[in-house]
């Protein structure tokens, strides 16, 4: 099968194994989160978090509150997307305080995470060292130089690639063969894109069968949910 560890748009196939991505707004009923959740596919999955891009301080402790409820569900297998980002408006210090509450929440309710991040990525590993969580952290839709993918690799997260793949030249393109594939993962995010042919790019670019990357990242998944 195929597997997409993180996306916003469901495709219908049922031979996918799908994480989606819920970004968490307390302002919207605590219904039509838990509904959709409830209502999915045998192999529909998801990820929930406050993203950095959305954080707002007026309402901050109840965002909390309904990611922590969300969390408590069986389907909801990582904390995310969250993290760090410094192009957004969000300030500064808030975004590193909410993220390390984050990273909190995810050891209390045993959750990975999947980690959004933009010009922040001696940050987030500085962090990590700090803190030492216990559980896996992923970095999502990966396309940036190889000694900040060095780095990530030598400090045991998983990188996940995207739609750079189908770009022969992009970062993502170029690399892949440096990351190691026990730490490897597909994704579409939120492009118009389907995980088939992410899966074969990235079997192109690594020169092995689709069949063989399907197993080796299901593997992974099994590995850290």
């Amino acid at each position: 099968m195929y597997l997409n560890i993180h996306t916003h748009h469901i495709e219908a196939d049922e031979a996918i194994i799908q994480v989606e991505n819920l970004i968490i707004d307390s302002e919207i009923s605590d219904e039509i989160w838990i509904k959709p959740i409830e209502n999915s596919l045998p192999n529909q999955f998801f990820s929930a978090g406050l993203h950095p891009w959305y954080l707002k301080e007026g309402q901050l402790e109840a965002d909390l509150t309904l990611l922590k409820k969300i969390l408590a569900h069986p389907k909801v297998l990582f904390l995310g997307e969250c993290g760090l980002d410094k192009i957004c408006q969000t300030d500064w210090t808030f975004q590193i305080n909410v993220f390390k509450t984050q990273i909190q929440i995810a050891e209390e309710f045993k959750k990975p995470m999947v980690i959004h991040c933009v010009r922040a990525f001696s940050e987030i590993i500085q962090i990590k060292k700090l803190l030492r969580p216990r559980l896996p952290w992923l970095i999502h839709g990966f396309n940036n130089n190889e000694q900040i993918l060095k780095q990530l690799i030598q400090h045991q997260l998983y990188i996940s690639l995207g739609s750079a793949l189908l770009q022969d030249k992009s970062n993502a393109s170029r690399l892949i063969t440096s990351i190691p594939i026990k730490q490897l993962f597909l994704e579409t995010d939120d492009k118009n894109c389907t995980i088939s042919s992410i899966f074969v790019a990235a079997s192109k670019q690594l020169e092995v069968d689709v069949e063989y990357l399907q197993e080796k990242i299901y593997s992974n998944f099994k590995q850290i949910v």
